[in-house]
């Protein structure tokens, strides 16, 4: 890899270019963040993953403008290691957990990071999101997935937060080409109705209606419930929805539902349209289909770059415009290109199939590796 400073312009992807640079090793700049806000510059959780990153590599040095709308990161070694990050309440753990499980497998020591915060939040990937679907896709392309987990011990819904969870990987020498081209039949629908500080009685309210969204389409579904009080029900009062649809390959779709913050304005969302909204959505997931969950696109990407010379393919559905970015930045970061198909003419022999595989719209992503080992494992 070439040393020359990469420049980037704006707020968008933060998290993902910090990410891609420590990987890399080449420093990046990244110029004009939100430079005609009326708040320029960085802002408090982009500053905390800034933070996280120093803590978990060594010989990484920062520099932001007085402004905040400029920083210079280059980056170091990564360490690893037992860390402890507070995440404030802006953004969900999961934005701090994405970084670090990109990292994870090529540290000094194993991870094994405690962080606080928010750890189920509107309109954001959970923490249970991540844990279902992408350690399915990790477990794919790291073998040994012993320490591989992400414990939620203590629940935290904004505004106040006061979640905790800790995340352990384990740490490769290099990991593995993956094929993954079959999707399955959804087998078994599993979910989670959790209720902090309020009566569990909407829980129920929740999962029957749920079942009533998803009536009639697979008669194996449990949903248990989970009702947090004291300390492990985080800081603030909320309920919310959390299921995962499992295929007869082992692929995991899942969606979600939360209520409103408290204090925020508009009308409380009743259990009822939560169990509705979280049901059509997995629906919907399972109908886009692909041989992962759209959201893990990011982490099998930029596992199939890192991995030895060899060929890698998956079967994502739909691109969401994150992911087109994240091959655009592999490009620019690792000059590695993908080659996409589209899976119709792949399937052409299928054709009968066609009411059954859901969404046309799925593209074959073939990537030869860049050969990337973890120089920074002490052999022992």
């Amino acid at each position: 890899m070439s040393s020359e400073t990469l420049e980037f312009s704006g707020c968008n992807f933060f998290r993902l270019r910090l990410a891609y640079s420590i990987l890399s090793g080449r420093p990046i700049r990244i110029i004009n963040i939100r430079k005609n806000d009326d708040r320029p510059g960085i802002r408090d959780f982009e500053a905390k993953v800034i933070g996280m990153l120093e803590k978990v590599t060594n010989g990484t040095k920062v520099e932001i403008s007085r402004t905040g709308t400029q920083v210079n990161f280059r980056p170091g070694m990564i360490t690893g290691g037992v860390i402890n990050v507070d995440c404030g309440t802006e953004r969900c753990i999961s934005y701090f957990l994405e970084p670090l499980i990109l990292l994870s497998p090529f540290c000094k020591q194993a991870m094994t990071i405690k962080l606080k915060g928010v750890t189920n939040a509107p309109g954001e990937i959970s923490v249970d999101g991540m844990k279902s679907s992408w350690l399915k896709v990790y477990n794919k392309f790291v073998l040994n997935d012993e320490k591989l987990d992400i414990k939620i011990q203590a629940r935290g819904l904004k505004p106040e937060g006061g979640g905790v969870v800790i995340f352990t990987a384990p740490i490769v020498k290099t990991l593995r080409p993956v094929k993954r081209q079959q999707i399955g039949k959804v087998c078994k629908i599993r979910g989670q109705a959790y209720v902090t500080k309020v009566t569990p009685s909407l829980a129920y309210r929740m999962i029957d209606s749920a079942k009533k969204a998803m009536h009639g389409y697979i008669s194996d579904v449990f949903i248990a419930v989970d009702q947090r009080k004291g300390d492990s029900g985080g800081n603030s009062p909320g309920y919310g929805l959390f299921l995962t649809a499992e295929t007869t390959e082992g692929v995991i779709y899942h969606a979600e539902a939360v209520s409103r913050p408290k204090g925020e304005p508009g009308d409380p969302i009743l259990p009822e349209d939560i169990g509705l909204e979280a049901g059509h959505a997995l629906l919907q997931k399972i109908y886009i289909g692909g041989a992962l969950d759209s959201s893990a696109q990011v982490l099998a990407s930029t596992f199939m770059t890192l991995c030895p010379k060899d060929v890698s393919h998956f079967l994502y559905g739909p691109l969401p415009m994150y992911s087109v970015h994240t091959l655009r930045h592999l490009k620019q970061f690792f000059e590695i290109e993908f080659k996409m198909e589209d899976y119709r003419k792949v399937q052409k022999e299928e054709e009968e199939d066609e009411l059954r595989i859901g969404s046309c719209d799925k593209a074959l992503i073939t990537a030869v590796g860049v050969g990337y080992s973890n120089l920074n494992k002490t052999i022992l």
